[in-house]
């Protein structure tokens, strides 16, 4: 029988067919689908990700490990749609997009984390620039905006989107929330992001309490 730590390894060692199989017996098993998520798929990537930090893997691992991730989540989502999910955030919208960099697999999980904790996720993908944002965020109406960081040139780029959004009186209209590989709090502070993420998990309970649906 599998658990799921047999998920994390099986990721982290970026094996798409063998994570697939375990994430769907975990499922059948009546696993909580959040807990599969979380401690198995999120804990392999991120298993991957301390190895390209330690200089132990390369960029094209890392892409591997989002595929492997894609792979696997949609079972995940299939089965939370079967789960009554409680506290529902109804009618709160969320922009999420990459500035600039084509990486997103830290974006489509939080973006993955956000929807199935209810909330109306509107993903913009990646390569984007500050004004994509702000054009997005009024087209849609939205009242969070999520924005990825995952090298330096992007982060000025998010000053330029918090600066862009009071230049144009709409500062206010929306809470900004950061995150990403080379991001932190004080920096996320010093940029006037209204809140900060370490892991993909945390974009959900910063959306809560933000949105005041905590």
């Amino acid at each position: 029988m599998a658990e799921i730590s047999d998920l994390r390894k099986v990721v982290g060692e970026l094996k798409q067919k063998e994570a697939e199989e375990i994430t769907k017996e975990l499922l059948a098993q009546g696993l909580d689908p959040l807990m599969v998520l979380e401690d198995g798929i999120v804990q392999g990537l991120n298993d991957v990700g301390e190895r390209f930090q330690a200089k132990k893997a390369i960029i094209p691992d890392l892409v591997k490990g989002g595929i492997v991730a894609r792979t696997c989540i949609p079972y995940v989502e299939a089965a939370l749609s079967k789960v009554e999910v409680q506290g529902v955030p109804k009618g709160k919208k969320i922009l999420i997009g990459t500035m600039l960099s084509q990486h997103n697999i830290g974006k489509n999980l939080v973006s993955t984390f956000l929807s199935i904790n209810g909330f109306d996720v509107v993903d913009m993908g990646s390569e984007n620039q500050p004004w994509d944002f702000y054009e997005k965020a009024e087209e849609m109406g939205v009242d969070m905006i999520a924005v990825s960081v995952m090298f330096i040139p992007a982060r000025e780029k998010v000053a330029e989107l918090t600066d862009l959004l009071t230049q144009l009186g709409v500062r206010e209209k929306y809470k900004v929330i950061v995150g990403g590989a080379i991001t932190n709090e004080k920096w996320a502070e010093s940029i006037g992001a209204d809140g900060w993420g370490a892991q993909a998990k945390d974009g959900v309970e910063l959306a809560k309490k933000l949105l005041g649906v905590a």
